[in-house]
């Protein structure tokens, strides 16, 4: 989040948590007006409570679809900063990881947002979109062809030209592919780091859709090219601590190897889940 200069309204699509972006307008509108209040506020907005902002901003009470009109005209919104505002109220409202992902693939939506943000925007459809990670691998290996049609015919479903360019416009923007002095595309060694509330939900959201496809391949690719398989235990949480090291650092080893292949001419994607079938105690579930 930028830091604003003094008497700088704050931009709604810098916040990923509409509380904290209340607050931050409260602040500016009260430095701007000094008549401007919790009060007159709900004078304006037409609640009869005189703190409902407040409470609102202390995550004391939460808005309803009517509440959040009524919030958009007395903050004076624009349509497009209303609209991005009903989105963060959904968002930071949602009562499932279903429903938070949800709510932030509509937060992309924004063309506003897209606009004024580009970088964020693009990071965010990095977590959002499946296929922009296994693009960026596929510029890694000996077989690439920066050719939208073919890149697009190496995925199942096929993808569109207009997502592949998409795609590479966007992991060139992040910094995460980089052209050489011949112009070519190659893979750099950025990696993406944000606390943002909204790319965690989606990144949630990929590795949903990652195990989905885990699933659909057992169908649609032969054994010789997949590997599947599970085991069910009973163990204590000791050893379900030691057993998810064990994951990490067999995932580090996988990475390395991997690092080192110089003939790579295929992008795998690899899952590890653990998870308890059968519950201790009511409360863990």
């Amino acid at each position: 989040m930028q830091h604003l200069e003094k008497n700088e309204k704050p931009s709604i699509y810098e916040y990923t948590n509409f509380r904290v972006y209340l607050k931050a307008l409260y602040d500016h509108f009260k430095s701007e007006t000094s008549h401007f209040s919790y009060r007159y506020f709900s004078q304006r907005a037409g609640f009869s409570s005189p703190n409902f902002l407040k409470l609102v901003i202390e995550g004391k009470r939460n808005l309803s679809p009517a509440s959040t009109e009524k919030f958009i005209f007395a903050l004076k919104m624009t349509k497009s900063e209303g609209e991005f505002f009903k989105g963060l109220v959904q968002f930071g409202q949602s009562k499932s990881p279903a429903e938070r992902s949800r709510a932030a693939s509509l937060l992309l939506k924004s063309k506003a947002f897209k606009s004024v943000y580009p970088l964020k925007d693009a990071e965010l459809k990095y977590y959002a979109k499946w296929y922009y990670i296994p693009i960026r691998e596929l510029v890694g290996t000996n077989i690439f062809k920066e050719d939208l049609n073919w890149i697009g015919k190496r995925f199942r479903p096929e993808l569109k030209k207009s997502e592949v360019k998409e795609a590479l416009e966007d992991l060139l923007l992040l910094g995460l592919l980089y052209r050489d002095e011949s112009g070519n595309l190659k893979q750099s060694y950025q990696n993406i780091s944000t606390q943002s509330e909204v790319a965690s939900s989606l990144v949630s959201q990929y590795h949903k859709e990652m195990i989905r496809k885990a699933s659909d391949s057992i169908d649609e690719i032969h054994r010789s090219q997949r590997e599947i398989s599970g085991t069910c235990i009973s163990c204590s949480p000791l050893v379900v601590d030691k057993i998810k090291e064990m994951v990490r650092e067999f995932r580090k080893e996988v990475m390395a190897v991997a690092a080192q292949d110089q003939g790579a001419n295929r992008v795998y994607q690899l899952n590890f889940q653990l998870f308890p079938l059968v519950f201790n105690e009511e409360s863990e579930k």
